[in-house]
């Protein structure tokens, strides 16, 4: 909440403490997880929108994905996890393929990205499921 880098474009923002003692004061239940409170993350999907998408899914999930891009997500479910672990929980071990028909699709659709997006070759790389990502994990979960 404190942090600010002005060359960055990244404000000092106080809405995940606002939530904290909104909780604490006011007995609300606002969802604290990092995943909905990380600089860049997407406006638009909120947790309380992402519990909305839970409550009104349907026998069908809304969005048409691969099977692998559902295999992906349902390896994943909400872990963060690299590359190697990864191809390991999905049962493949040629590198190219599984970043061009698993990884690459998922990034796409934006129900994937990395931890260090800036830095795609670092050493603790991992892969971690956005919100539309983890609203779709729920959906397929349901559906099982």
């Amino acid at each position: 909440a404190n942090y600010q880098n002005v060359q960055k474009g990244i404000m000092r923002n106080s809405e995940y403490l606002e939530r904290f003692f909104r909780n604490l004061l006011l007995g609300e239940n606002n969802e604290l997880r990092n995943r909905y409170m990380v600089i860049n993350a997407l406006e638009e999907l909120t947790a309380k929108q992402v519990q909305q998408i839970d409550r009104t899914s349907t026998e069908q999930p809304s969005v048409q994905v691969t099977e692998q891009v559902r295999t992906l997500l349902l390896a994943m479910s909400n872990e963060q996890l690299s590359l190697k672990v990864l191809m390991e929980k999905v049962g493949l071990k040629h590198r190219p393929t599984f970043l061009e028909n698993y990884i690459s699709p998922a990034s796409e659709a934006g129900f994937l990205k990395v931890l260090y997006p800036d830095k795609p070759n670092h050493p603790r790389q991992k892969y971690l499921l956005t919100a539309k990502g983890l609203a779709l994990y729920n959906e397929i979960k349901k559906m099982q």
